[in-house]
């Protein structure tokens, strides 16, 4: 049988000590492929469909960074507390934008996926099931469960320790809900692998939470050979826009006994 090798891009954007992974583009090659350098993104790379928010005039007085700390870290906590669902499109390196839809129900189901690779991630806790366009039928993979839903419980207290140089920046109006948007720095880490972002959030006015985000930074990318199971982890550099929604209807279930 030929040699496969799974490879998996994982986006880390939000700032969690424990590895709050929101999004895993996969992508399947047939041989194995050697490293490669991804270049630095060009300043110009913007991914397409995104919204265009309009400015919207306030004399509100600029919130002090202790209180848009706490704004971003309640509306990160947010995304652990309700079904949601994310739509993520991420340039890495000069490629082309691919766009992944993750829905999250908590504490431990996670759907990934990828209509432009092909492949579907279903996660039921410890145990990830995949699906691609060549096999059209499901499989457990031989991938922890923690490398899409990050280890031990997330907390305010553990996103705020990895949240730095929170900003306000200014109130626009997103699809005609009132924002306020924000930017921040985090550091991630992944199983060895610390990953760094800047980001800016998009917090609707009324309800504190999140509805889009823009994140520039480290991605983690996950290589691993189905034949021995082991897996190599690196960062790599990427740029993600990410469309947020909230949706109690969603529900995840194995897709085999």
């Amino acid at each position: 049988m030929q040699d496969m090798r799974r490879t998996l891009i994982c986006v880390i954007f939000m700032a969690s000590a424990l590895g709050l992974a929101s999004s895993c583009r996969p992508a399947l090659t047939g041989t194995p492929a050697p490293a490669t350098v991804v270049p630095e993104l060009p300043d110009a790379i913007e991914p397409t469909d995104s919204p265009s928010p309009t400015i919207l005039p306030t004399e509100a007085q600029e919130p002090s960074g202790e209180e848009a700390q706490a704004a971003v870290v309640a509306a990160l906590l947010a995304l652990y507390s309700a079904p949601n669902r994310m739509t993520d499109t991420t340039s890495l390196g000069e490629a082309q934008p691919t766009t992944n839809v993750i829905e999250f129900v908590p504490p431990d189901r996670k759907r990934i996926a990828s209509a432009d690779q092909g492949v579907e991630y279903i996660v039921i806790g410890d145990d990830v099931y995949v699906n691609t366009k060549d096999t059209g039928t499901w499989e457990k993979a031989q991938i922890p469960g923690a490398t899409f839903l990050g280890d031990g419980e997330v907390t305010a207290e553990t996103i705020s320790a990895t949240v730095s140089d929170a900003r306000w920046l200014r109130s626009e109006v997103l699809d005609e809900t009132a924002v306020a948007v924000y930017s921040y720095r985090s550091t991630s880490r992944s199983g060895d692998v610390d990953l760094q972002s800047q980001t800016e959030l998009w917090i609707g006015q009324d309800d504190g939470l999140p509805k889009r985000m823009s994140v520039t930074g480290e991605t983690l990318s996950v290589s691993t050979d189905p034949s021995t199971g082991v897996s190599t982890q690196k960062a790599v550099q990427a740029r993600s826009t990410i469309l947020i929604e909230f949706d109690t209807t969603i529900r995840i279930e194995p897709p085999i006994p």
